[in-house]
């Protein structure tokens, strides 16, 4: 519609100058961002990495930061979010080395197996992305890009067995890491092996909240107290179905109580977690 104003009257020629138009425009855009590249080479952003459709998860080779994971533990030594660590990292890794099938629980190995692998340079590489394919509802392939500043909210299969069971798990990205870990059980090994994973906060289903397609209301979860073993942990990208909405349940307002003051909260959140929220559908 901008282009017509400028075209000579008749049909004739209408689409011949439209297009002559929309050509010159074109090639002028090219000019204005080859000089620009010219002056300041910084200026133009680093294209984002393509992806197969055919993985499951994308995460970048190059990541955005390392840290030596002994100084940036120490740095958070009074958060609850990163007691016993290592160990729980070390029985996650092991759990995939093993092929142990992911059940919901991180399988608890003892000092021994744990002394069988080893974070190379005890560096932990810390990504910005997160993209997961996935299948939508009417059966086309979608990508889903995720982060732990804007949408970090994630969804797993359900490994519960009772009666009111619920399909799905829900969980925030808190970070997203890869390491190089070394395998000494595999004579092998001639390189570490890059093992990418999501350290997360797990939500729980409020089990008094009658939700579904029958009580036509959406699924209501909330964070775990900060004191619960299971309320941090680690999973792994590859289980990871899609991303989620989340609305907060705004009547029962926000909490302090739930976690002291940790890094995992973003900086929006002002220090406090709504207590409910809704699993959007």
């Amino acid at each position: 519609k901008r282009w017509y104003p400028k075209t000579p009257k008749g049909k004739k020629n209408t689409v011949s100058s439209m297009t002559r138009i929309e050509t010159r425009e074109r090639l002028l855009g090219k000019i204005v961002k080859a000089r620009l590249a010219l002056i300041d080479p910084g200026s133009q952003r680093r294209q984002r990495e393509r992806t197969s459709p055919a993985d499951h998860y994308h995460i970048s080779k190059y990541a955005r930061t390392s840290h030596d994971l002994t100084e940036w533990l120490g740095d958070l030594t009074d958060d609850l979010a990163v007691t016993d660590f290592i160990p729980r990292l070390q029985d996650h890794l092991l759990a995939r080395i093993r092929r142990i099938e992911y059940t919901g629980d991180e399988f608890e190995f003892t000092d021994e197996d744990r002394s069988q692998i080893s974070i190379a340079n005890n560096k932990i590489y810390e990504h910005s992305t997160l993209q997961i394919n996935y299948t939508t509802y009417d059966l086309r392939r979608e990508q889903d890009s995720l982060n732990p500043r804007t949408r970090a909210d994630i969804m797993v299969l359900s490994h519960e067995t009772d009666e009111e069971r619920h399909p799905y798990w829900y969980a925030r990205i808190i970070r997203i890491f890869h390491v190089e870990v070394w395998n000494y059980a595999d004579a092998s090994m001639t390189k570490p092996r890059q093992m990418d994973f999501l350290f997360v906060r797990w939500f729980g289903r409020d089990p008094t909240y009658k939700s579904g397609f029958s009580a036509k209301r959406l699924p209501r979860i909330g964070f775990l107290k900060g004191e619960d073993p299971c309320a941090f942990g680690f999973v792994d990208p590859d289980v990871v179905i899609r991303g989620i909405h989340l609305i907060p349940a705004f009547e029962h307002g926000q909490t302090d109580q739930l976690l002291m003051d940790s890094f995992v909260r973003r900086e929006a959140d002002l220090g406090k977690d709504w207590l409910y929220f809704y699993v959007n559908m």
